[in-house]
C-alpha cells in the first residue's frame, strides 16, 4: 500500500527559487539569460510534450502586484520564441506580444488573471495557455509559470525559476522592478516565529502514481495566514503523476498555529511545505 509517511516545513527553502535557475554567483550576460530561460521552458514544455499537447500560447506575465508590465510582455515573447524553436511539436502560437490592450494600471487577482488568460487563449484557438508572473528576486527575476487547459482550467504543470536581469530587460524597465505591496514576513527571521501544523491529514496517492510505483517529494510554497490557513499555494517542484494536485488538496485542509511576529501577535508568513510520498 502506498502512503505518505513524511510531511515537513522546510525552512531551508525560504525565499529560494529552484536550483535549476540559480548558480552560486548571479549571472549577468545575455547568454546566461537565454540559458536560464531555456531551463524554465524545458520544465514547462516537457510534461506538455509527454501529454502530446498542441496549440500552446503564452500569456503576458504579470508583475508582483498582478499588473501588466513591459518586462512581463518581453518575458512572454522570449518564452514563446524558445518554445517555437526548441519544441515544434507544441505548435506554439506566436504574437509580437501576446496580449495587447491590457491596462497596466489594473491589478488582477491570480484567479481573475488565470480565467481571463484562459478565455483569451481559447478564442484564439489555443488548447493550452501558459500564464505566470514575475518579481524581483535574489540573483535576478523570479518567474512563476503554469500551463493550463483552456477548455477546463485543469493545470498541466507549474514551475518556477530565476533569470538574470539582461540589458534588454533593463532597457524595458526605466525604473526598479515592481515588488509586492503587501509582502509577507519571513518565518524564522528577524524575530518572526515559524508556523506549525496542528491538523495535517495525509494526502492520498493517485491511481496513476500507485500503478507506476512513483514516490518522491512535492515542494509547495504557501502563505500561512494569521488565522492558520494555507493560501496562495503554488508548486515549486514535484514527481508528477498528479501528486502535486493531491498535495495541494491536502494542504488546503490543514490547520496551522500561525507564526508570531516580533510584536507578539500572529503574522502571515510565506513558507515552503514539503509533502513526501513514499512506498512502504
Amino acid at each position: 500500500m502506498k502512503t505518505l509517511i513524511a510531511v515537513a516545513l522546510a525552512l531551508s527553502f525560504l525565499w529560494a527559487w529552484p536550483s535549476c535557475g540559480q548558480n552560486s554567483s548571479a549571472p549577468t550576460a545575455g547568454t546566461d539569460f537565454d540559458a536560464a530561460l531555456g531551463q524554465i521552458a524545458f520544465q514547462i514544455a516537457g510534461p506538455l510534450e509527454k501529454d502530446k499537447a498542441k496549440r500552446v500560447i503564452v500569456a503576458d506575465l504579470l508583475d508582483a502586484n498582478g499588473r501588466s508590465h513591459p518586462v512581463g510582455r518581453f518575458l512572454a515573447d522570449k518564452l514563446s520564441v524558445v518554445l517555437l524553436r526548441d519544441y515544434p511539436s507544441l505548435e506554439t502560437i506566436s504574437f509580437s506580444h501576446t496580449q495587447p490592450g491590457l491596462d497596466d494600471s489594473v491589478t488582477r487577482q491570480p484567479v481573475q488573471a488565470s480565467q481571463g488568460a484562459r478565455k483569451w487563449a481559447e478564442k484564439l484557438g489555443a488548447e493550452v495557455v501558459i500564464t505566470g508572473s514575475f518579481a524581483k528576486a535574489p540573483g535576478g527575476i523570479g518567474i512563476s509559470l503554469a500551463a493550463i487547459k483552456t477548455s477546463s482550467d485543469q493545470p498541466y504543470v507549474q514551475t518556477n525559476g530565476v533569470v538574470p536581469i539582461s540589458e534588454e530587460i533593463s532597457a524595458r524597465s526605466g525604473e526598479p522592478l515592481p515588488e509586492p505591496k503587501g509582502g509577507f514576513a519571513r518565518a524564522g527571521v528577524r524575530g518572526v516565529g515559524v508556523p506549525t501544523c496542528t491538523y495535517c491529514p495525509i494526502p492520498n496517492y493517485t491511481d496513476k502514481a500507485k500503478a507506476a510505483g512513483i514516490q518522491g517529494t512535492v515542494v509547495l510554497q504557501a502563505v500561512i495566514t494569521r488565522e492558520g490557513r494555507a493560501v496562495n499555494i503554488s508548486v515549486i517542484r514535484g514527481p508528477g503523476m498528479g501528486l502535486e494536485e493531491k498535495a495541494i488538496e491536502a494542504v488546503r485542509s490543514w490547520k496551522f498555529r500561525p507564526a508570531i511576529g516580533s510584536d507578539g501577535h500572529p503574522v502571515a508568513t510565506l513558507v515552503p511545505i514539503e509533502v513526501t510520498f513514499r512506498s512502504r
